[in-house]
C-alpha cells in the first residue's frame, strides 16, 4: 500500500472521530485530480479495512472515506471545461462503479450508521452517473435496490428504498426534479 494509505489507516482503525473527521476533510478539500490519483492509493486498502472490521463507527468512517475518494459530479462538469483539467471520463465512469459497488454492500451493514452513510454516498454515484448521461446504469442499480429491499426488513428495507427513491430521482426529466424539489421544500404549505 502507498504511504499515503499508511496514516489514513491508522486514523480510522483509531475510532477517534477527530483524527478520522481530519482525514474525511483533507480528502474533501483536494481538487478532483488529486482525488482520482488518491482513489488509485488508497480505494483498495479501505475496502479491505471495512470489510474486515467489526467496529461499525470504524466501518462508517470507511464508507466517508470512500465518499470522498469518489468522482463526484464536479469531475463530470470539469470534462465540459477545456481550460480545467480533468481526469478521462472512462476513469471517472471505472471509480464511480466501485464506490457504486462499494455502497451497495455498505447498504446491507447490520449498522445503521454505516447503511445511512453509504445511502448519501450512493446517491452521490447516481449524480455522477446522471451526468455522465449513463442512464441504464441508473436503471439497472434501481432495479437491484428494489431487489435487495425485497430480501431485506426492517431499517435495513427502509434505507434500500430510501436509496432506490434517490435514485429514481434521477430518471425524472428536469423539470419534474424541480416540482418534485419544490413539493419537497414547501408541500405542507402548497396544500393548506
Amino acid at each position: 500500500m502507498s504511504s499515503q494509505w499508511e496514516p489514513y489507516e491508522s486514523a480510522l482503525r483509531s475510532g477517534d472521530s477527530n483524527r478520522v473527521n481530519d482525514v474525511v476533510e483533507e480528502i474533501k478539500d483536494m481538487d478532483v485530480l488529486e482525488r482520482v490519483e488518491l482513489f488509485e492509493e488508497c480505494f483498495e486498502g479501505v475496502t479491505e479495512l471495512y470489510e474486515t472490521h467489526d467496529d461499525g463507527y470504524v466501518r462508517q468512517s470507511c464508507v466517508r472515506v470512500v465518499e470522498q475518494l469518489a468522482p463526484k459530479f464536479t469531475s463530470v462538469v470539469n470534462l465540459q471545461s477545456p481550460e480545467v483539467e480533468s481526469p478521462p471520463a472512462e476513469t471517472i465512469s471505472e471509480q464511480t462503479d466501485a464506490v457504486c459497488g462499494f455502497f451497495l454492500e455498505a447498504l446491507t451493514d447490520e449498522d445503521g450508521r454505516v447503511r445511512q452513510s453509504a445511502q448519501r454516498g450512493l446517491e452521490d454515484a447516481v449524480r455522477t452517473y446522471d451526468a455522465l448521461d449513463e442512464t441504464a446504469t441508473i436503471e439497472g442499480l434501481i432495479d437491484e435496490l428494489e431487489s435487495m429491499a425485497a430480501n431485506a426488513e426492517g431499517t435495513q428495507q427502509k434505507h434500500l428504498l430510501e436509496a432506490k427513491d434517490d435514485a429514481e430521482f434521477f430518471m425524472q426529466s428536469g423539470i419534474g426534479r424541480m416540482i418534485q424539489g419544490f413539493q419537497e421544500e414547501f408541500g405542507d404549505e402548497i396544500n393548506r
